[in-house]
C-alpha cells in the first residue's frame, strides 16, 4: 500500500492545513463497509481479500492518524496515540491550529507506510506459521520484514487481457508437419514419439507417394497405417532415429468461447499460426466450430488450446460466411488413433472414391452425358461473400456426335480438317435466388486455336432460373458444394 493509497482510504491529504476529523471518520467507515468480510461467504477469495484489506485499513488508520497528530500537533488538546478520533469533535476543535514545520512530510509518510505494509505482511506470515510463536521467532520475523520492505513498491501490472501465444507456439510448432503428395499439399501433426502422424484422409487420398517435412527438418517418406474415409481421418507413420516431439489429444471437448490457435500450412505456407475461439459444436459434438482463420492446405493441422492440447483437426470451412471453420472433435481423433496406432503400414489405396480428369490441374468433375463431359476450373471461382454471388469457369468436352453437329452449325464456320475441342463458358450465379447469367463462350479446336469467342453484350444480360437437373443446375450445385468444401 503506497502513501497515496493510504491517504485515499482515509480521505486525507498531506497538504491539508486542518485535520477534519468528521471527514476522516466518514471515509474510514465507508471504506470499512466496502471491505467488510461478513459480506462474503467464509473461505471464498472475496472473503479473504476483504479480511486482508480491512486489516490493512485499520493499521493505516491508526498509524496515519497518529502520524498526523505528531506532525501537526494541536493547540488545545492531545489525542492519545492508540485512541481513534471521535466522530463528534469538541467545539474548540474548529479553531485554527498551528502546524508544526512540515519538513519532508511525504518522505515521513513513505517511511511510515513502508513500515505499516511490512508489519502487516509479517503479521500474516507470523499467524500462518506452524512454528512456536515465542521470542525466538523475533529475529526471523525482522529479517522477513527487511526483505518485504524492499518489495513494498509493486509496479502496476503490464499484462494484457489477450493471451500471449509465443511460448505456446514455440512449444507446439515442432510437432507440426507439412504433407506433400503427387496431387497437393496439406498438414499433419505427430501424435506419438514413434513418428505417428494424424491428418485428413482427403489430404492423401489417391496419392502415389507421401512425404512429410517436420518444421526445420528434412523430408521423410511416410507410410499409411490406417484411414477412415467417412470421418476423413488418416494415420501415417515415418521412421526416425530419435523420438519426436508430439501433441497430446485432449480427453474432452473444449469450452465454448475458449481461446484456441490453428497451426498448419495454408497455401503451402509452412508453420502458419492463427488464433480465435471455439464458436460452437455441430452434429452431436462431432465437429468443433472455431474462428481461427484457415485456408486450403490447413487440412490435417492442429487446433490446440492454451495448454497445448489438441482439441480438433481443421478439416473444412465455409466461404459463404465469416470465419465458419470446422475441426474434427478430439474424442473422434483419439478413438481413431487408439484403434490404428498398432497396425502395420499398408499400401496406399488409389482411385478410392476419386472422380475427375486430373484434380492436380484444378478440374472438378461435374457430369458426363451423351453430349458433353463437364468440369469446373477450381482456380477460377470468384466469390463475393457480401452479395452471395459467384463467377466461375466451366469446361465442356464435346462427344464425337456433338463434334459432328457443331461442324454442321453455320455459327461456327469450322475450318476444314479441324476438330472441335473444349468449350469454355463463363457464368455468374446468385445463390440467394438460384439464378444465373451466361457471360461468355469460347470454343477451341483440338490444336488450341480459337474457333469462336462470343461475349454477351451487357444489354442482353438476363438472369435466368436453371431447370432442375439441367447441366447449368448441376454446375451451380457443384460450385456451391466446392465453396462449402473440405480444405
Amino acid at each position: 500500500m503506497t502513501p497515496d493509497e493510504a491517504c485515499w482510504y482515509l480521505g486525507i491529504s498531506p497538504e491539508d492545513e486542518d485535520l477534519d476529523i468528521d471527514r476522516i471518520e466518514r471515509n474510514y467507515n465507508s471504506r470499512m463497509s466496502i471491505y467488510d468480510p461478513i459480506r462474503f461467504a467464509p473461505g471464498t477469495p472475496e472473503y479473504e481479500e476483504a479480511r486482508r484489506m480491512r486489516t490493512s485499513i485499520e493499521e493505516a488508520y491508526e498509524y496515519l492518524t497518529e502520524a498526523y497528530y505528531d506532525i501537526y500537533g494541536h493547540e488545545e488538546e492531545e489525542v492519545p496515540p492508540q485512541e481513534k478520533p471521535s466522530a463528534s469533535r469538541p467545539d474548540n476543535h474548529s479553531e485554527k491550529h498551528t502546524p508544526k514545520p512540515r519538513g519532508n512530510i511525504l518522505l515521513k509518510l513513505a517511511l511510515l507506510m513502508t513500515t505499516v505494509t511490512a508489519v502487516t505482511l509479517a503479521y500474516f506470515l507470523y499467524v500462518s506459521s506452524d512454528s512456536p510463536k515465542d521470542d525466538r521467532d523475533y529475529s526471523r520475523l525482522m529479517a522477513e520484514i527487511e526483505q518485504l520492505r524492499a518489495k513494498t513498491d509493486i509496479p502496476a501490472s503490464t499484462s494484457s487481457s489477450a493471451p500471449d501465444y509465443a511460448d505456446l507456439v514455440e512449444r507446439v510448432m515442432p510437432s507440426i508437419v507439412m504433407i506433400k503428395t503427387d496431387s497437393g499439399t496439406g498438414s499433419g501433426f505427430f501424435v506419438s514419439p514413434a513418428g505417428d502422424i494424424l491428418t485428413n484422409w482427403h489430404v492423401i487420398q489417391d496419392a502415389g507417394y507421401i512425404t512429410v517435412t517436420p518444421q526445420n527438418g528434412k523430408p521423410l517418406t511416410a507410410s499409411l497405417k490406417d484411414y477412415d474415409a467417412k470421418r476423413d481421418m488418416a494415420l501415417l507413420t515415418v521412421e526416425t532415429s530419435y523420438p519426436v516431439k508430439y501433441l497430446t489429444i485432449s480427453p474432452r471437448l473444449p469450452r465454448q468461447g475458449e481461446a484456441v490457435i490453428a497451426i498448419g500450412n495454408p497455401k503451402g505456407l509452412s508453420g502458419t499460426v492463427s488464433n480465435g475461439i471455439v464458436s460452437a459444436f455441430r452434429e452431436n459434438n462431432t465437429w468443433v466450430q472455431f474462428t481461427a482463420p484457415i485456408s486450403p492446405g490447413s487440412s490435417g493441422g492442429a487446433l490446440v488450446n492454451l495448454r497445448g492440447e489438441v482439441v480438433g483437426m481443421p478439416t473444412k470451412l465455409r466461404t459463404d460466411g465469416q470465419n465458419l471453420n470446422f475441426a474434427i472433435a478430439p474424442g473422434i481423433l483419439s478413438r481413431f488413433f487408439q484403434s490404428a496406432k498398432d497396425k502395420k503400414p499398408r499400401n496406399l489405396p488409389r482411385s478410392s472414391g476419386y472422380t475427375g480428369r486430373d484434380d492436380s490441374e484444378g478440374m472438378i468433375f461435374v457430369r458426363k452425358d451423351e453430349s458433353y463431359e463437364m468440369y469446373i476450373a477450381a482456380d477460377y471461382i470468384e466469390y463475393d461473400r457480401a452479395a452471395r454471388q459467384a463467377a466461375f469457369v466451366s469446361v465442356w468436352f464435346p462427344t464425337e456426335r456433338t463434334n459432328r453437329q457443331m461442324k454442321r452449325d453455320p455459327n461456327f464456320k469450322a475450318i476444314q480438317g479441324k476438330d472441335f475441342g473444349p468449350c469454355i463458358l463463363l457464368y455468374a450465379v446468385d445463390f440467394d435466388d438460384g439464378t444465373y447469367l451466361h457471360l461468355r463462350t469460347v470454343n477451341l479446336y483440338t490444336d488450341g486455336s480459337i474457333a469462336r469467342d462470343y461475349v454477351k453484350p451487357q444489354s442482353q444480360y438476363r438472369w435466368e432460373k436453371p431447370s432442375r437437373g439441367s447441366r447449368v443446375d448441376e454446375l451451380i450445385g457443384a460450385v456451391r458444394k466446392y465453396l462449402d468444401r473440405g480444405i
